[in-house]
């Protein structure tokens, strides 16, 4: 039966945990922007962006990864580790487990920069393009002007009036650190597309 035991930690680890471990660690590295990693890459990857570049993430949390996906499933497939101890496996699980709740608050922070990112794209280009309409003036000034000569004057949706000021609004939040809801982004979102168009044509 020992045997047997033996077999199994080693399933865990190289099964459940490893592809537990790399299989979102993978999925992040694309929501980040890569092309999809294979195995060997995604350790050095992980490290390389989220810990040196983007600073995102603790080193020992790509420490485990590495040790996880290069140390035991390398070693394990160059039949180097033929065995886990029972210890190593209880070590490994409670490491990995941190890890996975750290992936999850790092999900969250990639997905708020990248609100972010496609908010100040929005941003630029509505008051680039009003600016270029109404002459270089301060944002509330310009979205006067649009409420003045485009809608008054009923060449455009009154909507975006409330547009235009949830896009301020939506800045001093992220000026002072506050991430809008998903649901309000995406509205804002959608609403601005529209709005760009009108503001072209």
């Amino acid at each position: 039966t020992s045997e047997i035991v033996k077999r199994r930690l080693l399933d865990l680890v190289i099964g459940d945990i490893y592809y537990g471990a790399l299989t979102p660690a993978q999925a992040l590295l694309m929501l980040y922007g890569l092309p999809p990693t294979t195995h060997k890459e995604t350790p050095a990857e992980f490290r390389r962006i989220f810990v040196e570049k983007e600073k995102m993430v603790e080193k020992k949390y790509a420490d485990i990864l590495e040790e996880i996906v290069i140390k035991y499933f390398k070693g394990y497939e160059h039949g180097k580790i033929k065995e886990v101890s029972g210890k190593d496996v209880d070590r490994l699980l409670k490491d990995f487990e941190d890890f996975l709740k750290r992936l999850k608050e790092l999900r969250e922070d990639i997905e708020k920069e990248m609100q972010k990112k496609t908010f100040e794209e929005i941003y630029t280009n509505v008051f680039k393009i009003m600016g270029s309409i109404f002459g270089n003036k301060p944002e509330n000034e310009l979205i006067k002007e649009f409420e003045k000569d485009i809608v008054n004057k009923g060449k455009g949706n009154p909507k975006y009036v409330h547009t235009l000021n949830e896009i301020l609004s939506i800045k001093k939040d992220f000026k002072n650190k506050k991430a809008p809801t998903k649901y309000a982004f995406e509205n804002l979102r959608k609403d601005s597309v529209y709005l760009i168009e009108d503001l072209i044509e």
